[in-house]
């Protein structure tokens, strides 16, 4: 099955900056809306139109979570993304639940081999982010030999590049904007609702995809990295746009 696309940035995000409203502002919203705030947006910081955007505000800021529960919310709403969930099993395998759960210890083969049978892929355009490393020997390309994570947010991916300490040990983080191109391989999309990952907005690639590197900026050389329990070093942050098949 080829599975409709998913644009979380059909209508554009907006970050803005807040202040405190005057006694006298609060009453005249109040009397104006009938409703009670304390708050008002000042100063637009930064307006998001499309998944490149993203990449490029995340790797700016580090982290966003109205930009995070504007893509959850995006996502309940999108009548496609309900129509991935209808075209896979109704159960989440065995050995899909490990590899989200207990990564890197779980059955890659089974893993692959239940995306496999879910038989379904991407239609063309499709973007989702990726968040690690580009792998240095491959040059432009490389064919994946294992599953390959995504998500629709760029923040769990650039969390994900993180996670227990491996941009430190890489000096580097590459944010992945992967685009589909020419699909072949099959994904998995896991369930938001009903589990404690659900908020990861997670879609795994069989193994097999080809990535092709078509451009590579980096956009912050001051992103500070962590591991524990306590170092801590700048590193640079990279927008990596790719095609996967």
């Amino acid at each position: 099955m080829i599975l409709p696309l998913v644009d979380v940035f059909n209508s554009p995000y907006e970050a803005w900056s807040t202040r405190n409203l005057t006694p006298e502002e609060m009453l005249e919203h109040y009397n104006r809306t009938k409703q009670m705030t304390t708050h008002v947006n000042d100063k637009l910081l930064a307006r998001v139109n499309n998944a490149l955007d993203a990449a490029n505000y995340m790797a700016r800021t580090g982290a966003d979570n109205g930009l995070g529960n504007f893509i959850n919310d995006t996502l309940d709403n999108n009548a496609n993304l309900k129509s991935w969930r209808g075209f896979m099993p109704s159960i989440t395998p065995v050995s899909l639940g490990n590899y989200q759960k207990r990564y890197p210890d779980c059955d890659f083969d089974a893993v692959n081999r239940d995306i496999n049978n879910s038989a379904n892929i991407l239609s063309e355009g499709q973007v989702l982010f990726h968040g690690g490393l580009w792998p240095s020997p491959s040059g432009s390309n490389f064919t994946t030999s294992r599953p390959l994570s995504s998500t629709f947010c760029p923040q769990v991916a650039l969390r994900n590049a993180e996670h227990k300490g491996k941009a430190y040990d890489s000096n580097r983080i590459d944010l992945f904007v992967l685009r589909s191109t020419n699909p072949k391989t099959n994904v998995f999309l896991y369930r938001r609702a009903g589990t404690n990952l659900g908020n990861e907005n997670e879609v795994l690639f069989a193994a097999g995809a080809n990535l092709i590197r078509r451009s590579e900026t980096m956009i912050n050389d001051n992103y500070s990295a962590f591991k524990y329990p306590n170092l801590k070093k700048k590193i640079p942050v990279y927008v990596l746009e790719v095609d996967i098949s």
